[in-house]
């Protein structure tokens, strides 16, 4: 069966993303992704226009994993922020480029954008200004996405496939310090930097009250 009757730009964003995941996203490439598919990669150009263009469609795909509480109610932002500061750590963790493709590339499609907007207006229904929503959401996603990097990053350094790996660190004092601040999983370590958030947030809601 010719594989280009199966193609759509959504299915190629997906095994963009699961090729992503495998690879990194330095591993990307046009004709990794054809063959992933079956397909020739010029196949993909109907779909997508360039590389460029592949990632803004992987971004989306990144916004639609994020998986917002719409069903809270509007008056019960702690609860709203919380459950989508999580939601969007989730897929941070689960995709180790989507740091780096969250920062990299425009939110201007129409599926960002609703993300961006509920956001927003969570913040605005604790009756911030538009202003000072900008400045709470954004420092609450620095928070998330400066949470995930360090994450990946550090497990990377200190954890081995049984734990705690630091054998290869000879200075006692630096073996110590790893361990001692490897002992907090990354959970643990997310609730507690969400919980700093959260009492920032109502301290300024209470005030604008």
């Amino acid at each position: 069966m010719d594989g280009r009757q199966n193609l759509s730009r959504d299915l190629i964003a997906e095994t963009a993303l699961r090729l992503t995941d495998e690879v990194g996203l330095a591993g990307l490439s046009m004709r990794k992704l054809g063959a992933e598919l079956g397909v020739e990669a010029m196949s993909l150009y109907h779909y997508v226009d360039n590389k460029d263009d592949l990632l803004d469609a992987v971004l989306d795909r990144l916004y639609c994993e994020i998986d917002l509480p719409f069903h809270v109610a509007d008056d019960q932002w702690e609860t709203a922020i919380r459950e989508g500061l999580t939601a969007f750590n989730n897929v941070l963790l689960r995709h180790p480029a989507a740091v780096e493709i969250f920062t990299s590339r425009p939110a201007i499609s129409p599926t960002a954008l609703r993300v961006l907007h509920w956001a927003y207006q969570r913040f605005e229904s604790m009756g911030m200004t538009p202003a000072q929503s900008s400045v709470a959401f954004r420092f609450a996603v620095s928070f998330v996405m400066g949470h995930a990097a360090n994450e990946l990053g550090m497990s990377a350094v200190i954890h081995g496939e049984d734990g705690l790996e630091v054998s290869g660190v000879s200075d006692p004092e630096h073996r110590q310090f790893l361990l001692e601040h490897g002992k907090l999983t990354g959970e643990e370590l997310f609730e507690a930097g969400l919980e700093l958030v959260i009492v920032g947030l109502r301290a300024t809601y209470d005030r604008l009250l």
